[in-house]
């Protein structure tokens, strides 16, 4: 079970986070690249990169799920970054 959300507007850089929102849009990593699948996650206060090392597909994450992530959050120049998240779809 992951725990209570916090708003993405609230994350913190290398704090441990939860978030629950709506994927907006998935990219993978082309073929001649190391394995990656990234989802961008929304929840109404902003959007976070769920990236996924070493996946190009995962069942269930698509456009227009449901998601709930748990993992720590690395700060970057665009949008906050979950890798390897914990995640429970629905």
């Amino acid at each position: 079970m992951i725990a209570q959300a916090t708003p993405i507007s609230d994350l913190q850089p290398r704090a441990m986070a939860a978030i629950a929102g709506r994927i907006v849009s998935i990219q993978v990593e082309p073929r001649d690249a190391a394995p990656k699948l990234t989802a961008r996650v929304d929840d109404g206060t902003g959007r976070v990169e769920a990236i996924f090392m070493g996946r190009r597909a995962i069942a269930g994450i698509e456009p227009g799920a449901r998601i709930r992530l748990e993992g720590r959050v690395c700060a970057t120049d665009a949008l906050p970054r979950l890798y390897n998240p914990r995640f429970e779809l629905g």
